[in-house]
């Protein structure tokens, strides 16, 4: 027979760092050329936007060093906020 000890095995538990992706989304979208793919993306009906057209309006949150919101910005009068699902 083999002892206890023996027979005990050691779990490791894994976490994922869930942060990867939405610094990767914000990284990208802070450049204005690709912030203007993704809002000629979503709206091809808007053939006047430019790079200059856009202003970021992403928030911070003022209690913790997150992002309030993910991504925000104005397009020709448009307000976009793009925010991702959370969950726990």
């Amino acid at each position: 027979m083999q002892d206890e000890a023996t027979q005990t095995t050691v779990t490791q538990e894994v976490k994922a760092k869930r942060t990867v992706k939405n610094s990767i989304f914000l990284d990208l979208f802070k450049d204005k050329k690709y912030l203007l793919t993704l809002y000629k993306t979503l709206h091809p009906e808007d053939t006047k936007a430019t790079e200059n057209s856009l202003t970021d309006i992403t928030i911070e949150n003022v209690l913790t060093d997150n992002l309030y919101n993910d991504l925000g910005f104005i397009a020709n009068n448009k307000l976009m906020i793009l925010i991702e699902a959370q969950s726990i």
